[in-house]
């Protein structure tokens, strides 16, 4: 089976996956096209809940009598029973990936409006699990995390900045990257990142240096060197580190650490 990684060579690529039959978010189809101009899709009415995500371009949904226009990174809903037809833009044809599914849970969809922003690594996350061999359970897991993303946002994004802050103090004296601390809690870097600045105003590397900084603070007030500081503090080159800590105090650690044992 071709693997949706490599979608982008061909225009359109559907995979219908195995009816697990789970009772509360359960996977059916999957799918990516690259859309010609104005091409257009229906009317079709559906027995599921679909889910289009716009990766590039624009277009146009048309429900009963109601148009709406969809950009990139933008998604749209397709809901069970009702006729839609949805077409391409002229000049600008879209580019979209999409996910449908049934479930008691996916009736709470219903709720929410045709268009809707929406996170796209979770749409990239199901692409690169579609070909494991446990995908419809994996893709499933993932409804969950999209479920909590739509209707419980707020929860779900103090929840990650959180889990984030509880990775920097429980490993800050170790080798961290901001990639490796995303794959941990199996989100996009990207989305976390933007997450974690709007609720704390602070990157997440702003974040590690400071709590970096504060230890090294308490480091030095104990006794330690410079060099042993940095080092219990994650940094291997004590020059950088010097150049950092001077950078948030004003001072050297070499002074910091005079200045406190005057």
């Amino acid at each position: 089976m071709k693997q949706l990684s490599q979608l982008k060579k061909s225009r359109m690529y559907q995979t219908v996956l195995v009816n697990r039959h789970f009772s509360d978010l359960n996977p059916l189809l999957l799918g990516y096209e690259e859309c010609h101009p104005e091409h257009s899709f229906g009317p079709y009415i559906r027995n599921y809940t679909l889910i289009h995500y716009v990766i590039s371009g624009k277009g146009t949904v048309y429900k009963r009598d109601t148009v709406y226009r969809v950009n990139a990174g933008e998604a749209f809903l397709i809901f069970p029973d009702e006729m839609v037809t949805y077409t391409a833009d002229a000049d600008e044809p879209w580019c979209y990936e999409w996910v449908a599914f049934n479930g008691a849970l996916s009736k709470k969809f219903l709720q929410l409006p045709t268009v809707i922003k929406f996170p796209s690594g979770l749409i990239y996350e199901i692409r690169n699990v579609a070909d494991t061999p446990m995908r419809e359970y994996m893709i499933a897991s993932l409804l969950f995390r999209m479920y909590a993303e739509l209707f419980e946002g707020k929860k779900a994004h103090n929840h990650y900045v959180r889990r984030v802050k509880d990775h920097i103090h429980a490993l800050y004296m170790q080798p961290l990257r901001v990639e490796e601390i995303a794959e941990k809690m199996n989100l996009d870097r990207r989305y976390l990142s933007r997450v974690f600045k709007e609720k704390t105003g602070q990157t997440i590397q702003e974040y590690l240096i400071h709590v970096r900084m504060e230890a090294s603070k308490a480091r030095l007030n104990e006794g330690f060197s410079v060099a042993a500081a940095a080092k219990l503090c994650g940094y291997d080159d004590s020059t950088n580190f010097s150049k950092m800590f001077k950078r948030c105090y004003g001072v050297s650690p070499a002074n910091w650490r005079k200045y406190q044992k005057s």
